[in-house]
């Protein structure tokens, strides 16, 4: 009869190192996923940013008569178009630029209010 005692602490031996792979894995996986549902909810804080600038800069040009009224329309509506455009990447821009920007601060307060 042949002795099963070194079988045996073999697979013992691969038992643990499968559950030790399998939970550094699972631990890899919600860092990963944690870290996705962080730069979502950043991301998320920015538009909204840019979206708040970008109401601030409309109201703005609104006190200001830049192209007055033309006649035709055409004109104003691609004026219309443009400027709206503009005023967007602006306002994206705005949102983008400093490290103490709203988006951070809703950010921060965000993760601590949800434990993320």
């Amino acid at each position: 009869m042949s002795d099963l005692t070194g079988l045996s602490n073999y697979t013992d031996y691969m038992t643990d190192a499968n559950r030790v792979a399998t939970e550094n894995l699972q631990k890899q996986l919600e860092e990963s996923a944690k870290a996705k549902e962080n730069e979502a909810l950043f991301d998320a804080c920015k538009q909204f940013e840019a979206y708040l600038w970008e109401q601030v800069y409309k109201e703005m040009e609104k006190t200001v008569d830049l192209f007055g009224d033309d006649d035709d329309g055409y004109a104003s509506n691609m004026v219309n178009f443009f400027k709206d455009s503009v005023i967007q990447d602006i306002s994206q821009q705005t949102a983008s630029q400093g490290s103490n920007s709203l988006a951070q601060m809703l950010y921060e307060q965000a993760k601590r209010n949800y434990n993320l």
